[in-house]
């Protein structure tokens, strides 16, 4: 019985968000002319799926009861040896290894520190954000990395597949791949369960270190590949690089109905507030608006956010 009132609140929450999506949307078309040009649905789409993928990775780990601040960096920091592997002769399939295998690595360091020393995850990613951040600064100290600009990296980002830009056409193939990782197996149901009740989920034979380094791993995985697809479209890694992304992939999942508190969480919502997302810093610029606006909508989203969350859970809880 409780499933299914779970079930039901989430597919609630997702049709919810998505009301809201649609109304951004008819507004934005309203009040700029340019908004449904194609060229600009493109620029949109093209600009969301960066936070996307990050999204995807954060709501994985906020579900589990965690929270990783290191994906900003980390997103950086793997597109940079990515552009570094290929300008040193590599080859591009190598080095978007590389790249993949740096974020990946880092996320492993993340949920072992976390499961083994018993560290809070905030402090954990928090102090890699700085850690791998200082790492880029150190590897951008005599300029951007560049020098990686070659057809068949460039065309990663910038290239069309039926019309789609080819980042949101793997966009689409991993979210497939994420949706049924976490609705339909093993994996999925135990990271619900352990950020539900992680004593409950331990009592019942889950292995919560395990799982708990894999949400990591894979938060860090996705996030380096957002980090590869980023630098191919820029064609070179700036030092800050990446920076922010942290606050937009939480904003993002959280929008899309994932609880901070551990429990919930929605792979469909984290598409639906990453683009909610991209039409506000799209509709920004559109309406000749300073983007440091933006910070101040994410920042407010994120508090409404939480604070509805948090206030439909007591209710719920009443009932």
């Amino acid at each position: 019985m409780k499933k299914q009132e779970n079930a039901h609140t989430k597919k609630f929450d997702e049709l919810g968000i998505l009301i809201v999506m649609i109304a951004l949307f008819v507004f934005l078309a309203i009040a700029s002319p340019f908004f449904l040009k194609v060229e600009n649905i493109q620029n949109l789409l093209l600009q969301s799926v960066f936070v996307m993928l990050v999204g995807f990775g954060m709501t994985f780990v906020l579900t589990i009861g965690g929270i990783d601040l290191s994906v900003g960096s980390i997103l950086g920091y793997s597109g940079a040896v990515t552009g570094m592997v290929i300008a040193a002769g590599g080859g591009v399939f190598p080095a978007i290894l590389a790249g993949l295998g740096t974020g990946a690595g880092f996320g492993i360091i993340n949920g072992l520190l976390i499961t083994q020393l018993k560290i809070a995850p905030f402090l954990v990613t928090f102090a890699m954000s700085s850690v791998v951040r200082g790492i880029l600064l150190l590897s951008t100290t005599n300029g951007a990395v560049s020098g990686f600009a070659v057809p068949e990296f460039t065309y990663l980002a910038q290239g069309y597949i039926a019309g789609l830009p080819i980042p949101v056409f793997i966009t689409i193939i991993v979210f497939v791949i994420l949706l049924f990782l976490f609705k339909f197996t093993s994996f999925g149901r135990n990271v619900t369960a352990i950020g539900s009740n992680r004593e409950v989920a331990f009592l019942s034979g889950v292995s919560c270190g395990k799982i708990t380094v894999g949400v990591y791993m894979l938060s860090g995985l996705l996030a380096a590949l957002s980090g590869v697809l980023l630098a191919a479209r820029l064609t070179a890694v700036q030092s800050e690089m990446g920076s922010g992304y942290e606050m937009d992939a939480i904003a993002a999942a959280v929008i899309g109905g994932t609880s901070m508190a551990g429990g919930k969480g929605s792979i469909v919502g984290a598409i639906i507030g990453a683009v909610i997302l991209g039409m506000i810093s799209n509709g920004l610029d559109l309406l000749s608006v300073n983007q440091f606006y933006r910070q101040i909508i994410v920042g407010a989203i994120i508090i409404i956010a939480v604070a509805l969350e948090r206030f439909t859970s007591r209710k719920a809880q009443r009932v």
